[in-house]
């Protein structure tokens, strides 16, 4: 699975970001926080390089291309911004889903 157009499913967020929000001019998408990573390609957010890293496949200047997150293991969570793909949680945070979290009613075992 390819991707050419920026990924605009409904967990795409309209409206002022904040101040300290970080832009891509290609898609207008916005997030925060500095350790954050977008793909250039397809648009989506990640928590960090190295999830990014994991939709990624194929040869460095040959035919690199993204693939479906889910496909590699990443989840999608619900962000003020959007969808961010992350690394799975611990058993223990990971039975909160996006929607309970971005609700703020999923509880979280210690």
């Amino acid at each position: 699975m390819t991707h050419t157009e920026p990924h605009t499913g409904p967990s795409a967020v309209t409206g002022a970001p904040p101040l300290n929000a970080i832009k891509h001019p290609k898609c207008g998408r916005w997030w925060t926080g500095l350790g954050r990573a977008h793909c250039p390609a397809c648009c989506r957010t990640f928590s960090c390089d190295s999830a990014a890293d994991k939709h990624r496949t194929g040869r460095y200047g040959k035919d690199r291309r993204c693939v479906d997150p889910a496909t590699t293991g990443l989840v999608a969570t619900a962000k003020p911004w959007g969808e961010m793909w992350q690394n799975p949680a611990p058993e223990s945070v990971a039975a909160v889903t996006p929607a309970q979290w971005a609700r703020g009613t999923g509880s979280q075992a210690a």
